[in-house]
């Protein structure tokens, strides 16, 4: 019980999506669901159902999304009846439920990218034109088209900043700052999703691990600045002349991973091969030539990543030992 409430806990705090869908969830229990109980009372069994089906949705879209992972299914579900529901209520209650609508368009942009929640917003407010007796006079129906037309409008600029925000964190937190490869988080990650694929699907995976070749003497003679530049130059020439498929890790200081998935032994020696050569042929430091060794290891089955990477330290190890500018492969 314990484990589980941690699971839980720990999905809505890194899974904000997950969480907003949740509170709507939880927003359809405990605030639409009295307004249904409300209306049954007063005697309005139309309305009363209408509240009903909509909480019902609400809630069933989010146990969807925890039991199914969808969130983007669900979110969308949720918000169509956000909208539905609002247009519902002002059908039914006339300019009471007017307001329902302002919260309906700000919940949309919690849950739904930003497209569908303008696109939303303005169907809603377009539909709303139709109900008969929902505005007392032309001024008012402006009145309440402007201000939901501006509500709309500064949820759009907030939802945008927050997504722009959100890509600056993630990008800093999975790349590396100097070269702008993946950090070692990102590799983990994504070693863990190749296995899991390859496990799935029965596709091969191998990994070059690279090393730049006495780089500890660019940076004594040439100085830390310049060996900088040898190591994002390095890495915008991994990233040209790669597969779009293929992911780029910053594994030390001057060492890096390189991730081919499907893709076997011999396609791992041709890469390399092709990456030597671009490398003799483009990257000096005031005319010293770069080299760079690499230890080459394909996925085992069953094997965990901590395995797979040491195998192809260790061949990275051997090709320094047999001289440099070399490929070693892994047992």
């Amino acid at each position: 019980m314990k484990a589980a409430l941690s699971n839980v806990l720990f999905r809505l705090r890194n899974d904000f999506q997950l969480s907003m869908i949740s509170v709507l969830g939880a927003i359809g229990v405990l605030a639409i669901l009295p307004f249904s109980l409300l209306r049954f009372w007063q005697g309005n069994p139309v309305a009363g159902t209408a509240d009903l089906l909509v909480a019902s949705a609400i809630c069933g879209s989010a146990l969807y999304a925890w039991r199914s992972g969808k969130l983007d299914r669900a979110g969308v579900i949720i918000a169509l009846c956000n909208t539905a529901g609002s247009l519902a209520v002002e059908v039914l209650l006339g300019k009471p439920g007017l307001y329902w609508m302002y919260v309906a368009m700000l919940a949309n942009f919690f849950i739904v990218g930003r497209n569908i929640a303008v696109s939303l917003a303005l169907a809603g407010i377009a539909l709303a034109q139709f109900i008969p007796g929902a505005f007392d006079d032309p001024v008012q129906r402006a009145s309440v088209i402007t201000t939901q037309l501006l509500v709309a409008l500064f949820a759009f600029i907030f939802a945008h900043r927050t997504a722009i925000q959100h890509q600056m964190l993630e990008r800093l937190a999975t790349h590396d700052a100097l070269t702008g490869a993946r950090n070692r988080r990102a590799l983990e990650q994504e070693l863990d999703i190749a296995m899991a694929t390859g496990a799935r699907q029965m596709r091969p995976s191998a990994l070059l691990l690279l090393d730049l070749d006495h780089f500890k003497q660019v940076n004594d003679r040439y100085g830390h600045e310049a060996g900088d530049q040898v190591l994002c130059q390095f890495v915008d020439l991994i990233h040209a002349h790669t597969r779009a498929g293929d992911r780029l890790f910053r594994y030390g200081g001057e060492e890096f991973v390189l991730l081919l998935e499907n893709t076997g032994i011999a396609g791992a020696q041709a890469a390399f091969a092709k990456l030597q050569a671009l490398v003799h042929a483009r990257l000096r430091i005031q005319q010293m030539p770069v080299t760079i060794s690499a230890g080459a290891a394909a996925l085992h089955p069953g094997e965990t990543r901590e395995q797979w990477l040491a195998r192809a330290d260790a061949a990275l190890y051997r090709a320094k030992q047999n001289g440099r500018d070399r490929l070693e492969i892994a047992d």
